[in-house]
């Protein structure tokens, strides 16, 4: 167990932090502490694979604690301003490099190269670029969660595999009062983020130096989205995608992997009526999904470096993620492991697993850009008007790249 003095810091956001004392642990005995962004219960799976097949193979103890997503990132501001962060932490994918730009986390690339390279070439690579910034790499991969599309097969028996397609679809299912909902991203940036790609256009240039938004794919991309609400009637708000195919209301969803695992209980009566798809493919040709997730990493200011590390590299082995696939799914929760191994023995049906694959194979994660945390708003701002004001998506999105311009830090 890990000693600390009980603390309180009151500098600007800093008000409220405290650690306190625990068990003293002999002289001899290496320890770790692991904070977890997620569910107390996810910490305490995490636990006990350590207890079980980590500790008793490296002789290193690790204490895991959980953290509301929340109240995470503000902790983590919190810790590294007190300096009193953990030696390891889970946390959103593109905060590995907002902290690394700060010097708080070990440049992995830097310190490990030859096991971060074997580590990444058994990555999913839509997932991996997300922790790159700049040649650097500070957090690797924890989990993932991906977009998919969702159907019901006796409302909707061939799913749309193109933009034109799920028009004809929405066209055909309106006089029945029918549609599509989306439920992760809906008018915000995560929900236009596949539309912008399949569009074949990108919230940033290649070497990330400015916004992209200003071109013609995003406008085709932001006019196609808007349509989808403004004409065809796809809910700005409201229920969620399980709810609306149970109800046969919206026949087609766009929501998270999460829910082939959650559907079955919230909705057993459509075992059998629903399945799922890649999305629709744009004027790129391609039918990109978004990707989001947790990363891990190890903080600067730890003296355990190398222990760290091997409990990093202990989460990231095939049969620990295949362990905490299965441990979590119980929960009805499902999130996907970055090890392209893991997957070959998960316990999901064949036909699922293959369209999780080709989706997970054509995804793109939020950029790694300094400055793009705070510039989503300016995106999101340009979504909502187009929608709900109908306003010149053009004009919305150079107004936005040019704000966005502003905030990359070189």
């Amino acid at each position: 167990m890990r000693n600390m003095n009980c603390f309180v810091l009151s500098i600007g956001l800093m008000a409220g932090l405290a650690a306190c004392s625990s068990t003293t642990v002999p002289a001899e005995k290496k320890h770790v502490l692991f904070w977890h962004v997620g569910s107390e219960e996810e910490a305490q799976i995490l636990q006990r694979l350590a207890q079980e097949k980590f500790t008793p193979a490296t002789g290193i103890d690790v204490r895991c604690e959980s953290m509301a997503w929340a109240e995470a990132h503000s902790k983590y501001l919190t810790a590294m301003a007190g300096d009193v962060t953990p030696d390891i932490g889970t946390m959103g994918l593109t905060w590995g490099t907002e902290f690394g730009s700060k010097g708080q986390m070990v440049d992995l690339r830097k310190t490990f190269p030859d096991e971060l390279s074997a580590l990444q070439a058994g990555t999913f690579p839509s997932i991996w670029e997300a922790v790159e910034y700049r040649g650097a790499v500070y957090s690797l991969p924890f989990d993932m969660t991906l977009q998919l599309l969702y159907y019901r097969k006796d409302l909707v028996p061939t799913p749309p595999a193109t933009w034109d397609d799920l028009v004809a679809t929405l066209k055909r299912l309106s006089p029945k009062k029918q549609g599509l909902l989306m439920d992760w991203g809906s008018m915000d940036w995560i929900g236009f983020a596949p539309f912008l790609w399949q569009a074949g256009g990108d919230y940033y240039n290649a070497d990330k130096t400015s916004s992209n938004l200003d071109q013609p794919e995003a406008e085709k991309a932001l006019s196609f989205y808007a349509d989808l609400y403004r004409k065809y009637d796809v809910p700005k708000a409201g229920q969620g995608v399980a709810q609306g195919m149970r109800s046969g209301d919206f026949p087609l969803g766009i929501s998270g992997n999460w829910l082939i695992n959650s559907l079955p209980a919230d909705a057993p009566e459509l075992n059998g009526k629903w399945s799922i798809a890649p999305l629709m493919a744009g004027p790129s040709g391609k039918r990109t999904g978004f990707i989001g997730g947790r990363a891990m990493g190890i903080f600067e200011r730890s003296g355990k470096k190398n222990d760290a590390w091997e409990f990093i590299k202990f989460l990231s082995r095939e049969d620990i993620q295949q362990a905490i696939y299965v441990e979590v799914a119980k929960s009805h929760n499902i999130y996907m492991p970055p090890n392209m191994k893991a997957w070959d023995s998960l316990p999901i049906e064949p036909e699922m697993k293959e369209v999780l694959v080709a989706q997970a194979r054509e995804a793109k994660a939020p950029p790694s850009v300094l400055g793009w945390n705070d510039s989503t708003r300016f995106v999101v701002e340009a979504i909502q008007k187009a929608v709900v004001r109908g306003e010149d998506p053009k004009k919305l999105l150079a107004d936005a790249a040019k704000a966005m311009n502003e905030r990359i830090e070189k």
